[in-house]
């Protein structure tokens, strides 16, 4: 059966599996491995931006890691606690790995590989990943076997023609990413002995990152000139220094190609081994997954009747696919990822949400990619999902350039917002340095929504990172976005991480207006305006001073629209072989006019029933405190034990004090996960909270969680959560005086099926 047919009937079952539903807004977005010089990245990233905190274990060979992160632009109340995996790509640069968010706790994910590696963890370059770096020795690859002829032939990469000199203030590296783009130049006019001389003069420099393109380029363009020998010998030599690797099976397959052309002599042929055959490869790989959430609040207040309430009841469906087909320098893939939710609860509707389904295709030797449908947007300027194009292309190795169109990807609206953009990626300078350069244009109802100019700067030298990025609006003539994150990770010792920031919350764009309390005013708006083009028909029609234009809509965007800063530090160190010890300090300020705050409410409310859940009173009423004028201080600690109670466990406390103008909140979070036997996990928490909020209110909050899932197949698996959270509330407000206690149950029972 052909790869196309296999697919189609991959795809026709899963679509007779999945109901016609609903969906809650999800956090991962995709998995990639690529291959560096020494190591092997693993490039987790995300539909939202996401801050690193730290990592369990540290320094340990292990085959379970836990990431724990904060996600800046989702609050505590509309983080979704729905289970979402991303499996592994099919590789054998590392053991097989799932992905699950979330793990334990909703601020963290966990990676578990099939067997034990030696990793080191970063966030990437666009402030929407993490990178797991796992180095090639222990990756658990098993070694392809290394075509190597008895005797090494002596190369002639032909005679030198005139070279560019190299400048006296430029570094090898430096020269050889120069000499490397005239050799592509010189190759895409067909000018191959030119590109040899400059692949040449490449190789003869000390050994640098662009020594490997450069040996295999060199064997290619020899044999485009049609000398097969010094082809052979050149492909030959590049196996015996790269012997892994997606370049290693292209020339591998060269060689193969070359062997039975029937060019070589039989002396020839008797001097190498056969290689291995390599086939082009087409892989398809993803999971399928289906959850049902139940959850219930039973309410009893010290005065009045007692209530109940039904708040969930959900079946979850996903579908995460990808075709992959790889063929010498052309690497193409087709991916579909979709969530639905059947909601039977009175009154609630099913929903499909496609999250993406694009087209990929890239060509390795020409630099360049395309890609079409829907996507993540996670980099210069694109402000989330959307529907369009990407296309890059490699101008040298070191300056790549982007265009960027689409539509964004909005539900319950009655706008569009289109958008273009043009971004440079910069780097490796010095093979430690990188950044972005971009421009973005966002219009709706045929008005500028936002204008945005910025950049990025990126910094990765020997477990040291930094990443920074600014966003300025040339609209508004304001600062969307200034941020630093640095880490320091040392091979032993204390880690250390810090991050300094300031935005406006939400992005500062036009639609942002549409929250304005005016708009409230039915003396003026007898009905409340669903977009900016409505807005300004009846808005035009009002009298002066009332009357409402672009400018006016200006103001209202930039009124409801807040001000964050955050300042973070924080430490992470081993202090005995079983314990790994963290924390950190933060303090963050959100400022604005009360209104903003307002909109602010509104926007979360809109957030959550777009995904089909709702925001209790406590959930609006810590908004609230979070949106209150003044600094707020956090305390966390963190310690993360292994072997702590049973063999094989992993132990988490967690100890939390906040600090804010209008309310404190102390917090114990107690975890454990194990593992009792083969193919069982059994995870379980508590939570303790003291919630005291101002004027004169106090929360007692007591969660215990029970999860368990078992593994039927090496691609099946079953799992079930129970958990109950009871709140206890004594008030002495006038306007809800006394003793108030609530139950909440909550659980879910589900299976995936990795593909």
């Amino acid at each position: 059966m052909n790869l196309s047919k296999k697919i189609y009937l991959v795809l026709a079952f899963i679509c007779s599996l999945a109901p016609s539903l609903a969906y809650a807004d999800k956090i991962l977005d995709k998995v990639e491995i690529v291959q560096a010089q020494n190591e092997t990245e693993i490039h987790i990233e995300f539909l939202t931006q996401v801050r690193y905190l730290r990592h369990a274990p540290l320094n340990t060979e292990t085959s379970r890691i836990q990431i724990f992160l904060e996600f800046p632009q989702l609050t505590k109340e509309t983080l979704s606690n729905q289970r979402e995996f991303r499996n592994s790509p099919k590789t054998n640069l590392v053991p097989r790995f799932t992905v699950n968010y979330p793990e334990q706790e909703t601020n963290s994910i966990g990676v578990r590989f099939k067997s034990p590696v030696k990793f080191a963890v970063t966030p990437d370059n666009s402030g929407r990943g993490i990178v797991i770096h796992v180095p090639n020795d222990k990756a658990g690859v098993v070694a392809e076997p290394v075509v190597e002829p008895p005797v090494e032939p002596v190369i002639d990469h032909g005679p030198q023609g005139e070279i560019p000199a190299k400048p006296a203030d430029m570094s090898d590296n430096d020269y050889a990413a120069k000499l490397m783009a005239e050799a592509r130049v010189a190759r895409g006019f067909g000018d191959y002995p030119k590109a040899v001389q400059l692949l040449n003069a490449v190789l003869a420099l000390p050994s640098n990152t662009h020594s490997q393109d450069a040996q295999e380029l060199i064997a290619n363009s020899r044999e485009k000139m049609g000398e097969m020998t010094k082809a052979k010998a050149e492909y030959e030599t590049y196996l015996k220094l790269y012997p892994q690797g997606e370049g290693a099976a292209r020339v591998r397959q060269r060689l193969t190609a070359l062997e039975g052309s029937g060019k070589f002599s039989s002396a020839d042929a008797a001097k190498t081994k056969k290689p291995i055959r390599d086939i082009h490869e087409n892989t398809v790989y993803g999971s399928w997954n289906q959850y049902y959430y139940d959850a219930h609040s039973h309410n009893y207040p010290g005065s009045g009747k007692n209530t109940g309430t039904h708040d969930q009841s959900q079946l979850v469906s996903a579908m995460d696919l990808t075709a992959r087909f790889r063929q010498n320098e052309w690497d193409s893939r087709i991916v579909i990822r979709d969530t639905q939710t059947m909601d039977f609860l009175p009154n609630k509707a099913d929903r499909n949400r496609l999250q993406a389904a694009y087209v990929e295709v890239q060509n390795k030797e020409s630099d360049f990619m395309t890609r079409l449908g829907r996507q993540n947007g996670n980099s210069g300027g694109v402000l989330g999902r959307f529907d369009g194009g990407l296309f890059r292309y490699g101008l040298s190795p070191q300056y790549k350039l982007n265009f960027v169109a689409g539509t964004l990807d909005e539900y319950n609206i009655d706008y569009r917002r289109h958008f273009y953009g043009i971004n440079l990626d910069i780097g490796p300078i010095n093979e430690k340095w990188s950044g972005n350069a971009f421009f973005i244009e966002q219009r709706v109802d045929d008005l500028i929504d936002r204008r945005g100019v910025g950049g990025e700067l990126r910094y990765f030298d020997m477990g040291k990172s930094l990443y920074s990025v600014v966003d300025y609006d040339t609209y508004f003539n304001r600062l969307n976005t200034a941020m630093v994150q640095g880490n320091w990770q040392p091979a032993e010792g204390t880690s250390y991480n810090i991050l300094m920031e300031n935005r406006k919350s939400p992005v500062l764009q036009l639609i942002n207006a549409l929250f304005d309390p005016a708009f409230q005013n039915q003396t003026f708006y007898p009905t409340t305006p669903t977009s900016l083009r409505q807005a300004l028909r009846i808005g035009s029609t009002i009298s002066a001073p009332n009357t409402l234009t672009v400018s006016g809509l200006r103001d209202y965007a930039i009124n409801q629209t807040l001000d964050t800063s955050l300042f973070l530090v924080g430490a992470t160190r081993q202090v005995t072989p079983r314990w790994q010890l963290g924390g950190d300090v933060q303090m963050s300020r959100v400022t604005g006019s009360a209104n903003a705050s307002k909109g602010a409410i509104d926007l979360a409310k809109k957030a959550a029933a777009d995904n089909g859940t709702f925001l209790s009173d406590l959930d609006i009423q810590n908004l609230t405190n979070s949106f209150a004028g003044g600094n707020t201080y956090t305390y966390h600690v963190q310690a993360v034990g292994l072997d702590t109670l049973f063999k094989d466990d992993t132990s988490i406390i967690g100890l939390s004090y906040v600090d804010g103008p209008t309310s404190r909140v102390q917090s114990v979070v107690l975890t454990n996960v194990m593992v009792p036997r083969d193919k069982w996990r059994l995870d379980s928490s508590v939570k303790l909270l003291r919630i005291e909020s101002d004027p004169a209110s106090v929360q007692y909050v007591v969660g215990p969680t029970l999860r368990a899932s078992y593994r039927l197949r090496e691609k099946a698996t079953i799992e079930a959560e129970v958990g109950l959270e009871v709140t206890n509330e004594n008030s002495s407000d006038s306007f809800n005086p006394g003793h108030t206690r609530t139950f909440r149950d909550f659980s879910f029972i589900g299976y995936r099926l990795d593909i």
